[in-house]
């Protein structure tokens, strides 16, 4: 069986002196007899050997295919792998380079005293299951606490992960692009709004109340367009639209304290790593 891969892979006959795989035993299947060869195996040059002489031939070690007629192939080809490699890098890149200077930016200049100190403690009253309080509470004692919210918020992302996973596996695609919309629209929409009414504040934009909640509007459907429904779109518009996503969460977890932010990030980091690698992960491939 080995053998005929291999010559089946290289060419089963050349004309070249190599013989052809001996046939086959006849195998009736229905009213098709199945694995017998036809003159048009014969007729390209080649003919068949016993099946000593053949296993000889196969224990031969083979030239690759093409080696030596085009000798120069093997540097085509990797060149080739090499500028793709290379494009498949700066496209990813590119993106992921954009968001972090964005988002720095974003945290940077689009944040006050008053609404950092206002957005912790949504951020605290909304996520943190145990209070943390930073003023009076010891260190050890804040570790501990922010580590236990941080796992209940794994926890709830995990358990998220894996619903996502069951509607993927068992084709409720209607339910998952339906959850996947309503979240984008959210975060477009609402959260968006919030990092808006920041800058706008910070910076005495002037705009009405109905241009913004129409700009507004437009910006969340728009972009759930672009980002669901891609066809007739242009991509650096997607893309554009996947930065701004990402920058808007970026700025909205920037509100919390940072040892909470530490021990999430740690969390997350660990969650990700056991949902990618372990044989149990929702995201293992």
């Amino acid at each position: 069986g080995i053998c005929i891969f291999f010559a089946t892979m290289m060419d089963a006959s050349d004309n070249d002196g190599n013989c052809l795989p001996p046939p086959p035993h006849p195998r009736i299947d229905g009213n098709v007899e199945v694995g017998v060869r036809d003159s048009s195996d014969m007729a390209q040059g080649g003919q068949y050997c016993d099946v000593d002489e053949y296993e000889d031939a196969c224990d031969r070690p083979a030239t690759p295919y093409g080696q030596d007629e085009h000798p120069d192939e093997d540097i085509v080809l990797s060149l080739n792998e090499l500028m793709y490699s290379a494009h498949s890098f700066h496209v990813i890149s590119l993106p992921v380079c954009v968001t972090m200077i964005l988002a720095a930016l974003s945290v940077t200049y689009i944040n006050t005293p008053e609404t950092i100190k206002q957005g912790e403690q949504i951020m605290a009253s909304a996520y943190h299951t145990w209070a943390v309080d930073t003023e009076h509470d010891s260190t050890s004692k804040q570790l501990a606490l922010n580590f236990a919210n941080g796992l209940v918020i794994v926890t709830v992302i995990g358990t998220m992960t894996f619903g996502i996973v069951l509607l993927y596996k068992y084709r409720c695609m209607k339910c998952l692009i339906g959850y996947m919309m309503f979240s984008s629209m959210t975060l477009l929409g609402i959260l968006g709004a919030e990092l808006f009414n920041v800058a706008i504040e910070k910076y005495r934009i002037p705009i009405d109340w109905f241009s913004f909640v129409f700009g507004l509007y437009n910006f969340a459907v728009v972009g759930v367009t672009a980002i669901f429904y891609s066809k007739g779109v242009p991509p650096y518009i997607t893309q554009i639209y996947l930065i701004c996503s990402s920058v808007i969460i970026a700025w909205q977890l920037s509100h919390f304290d940072t040892i909470s932010t530490w021990t999430l990030l740690i969390m997350l980091a660990l969650y990700d790593l056991c949902a990618v690698l372990t044989p149990c992960g929702p995201l293992r491939a």
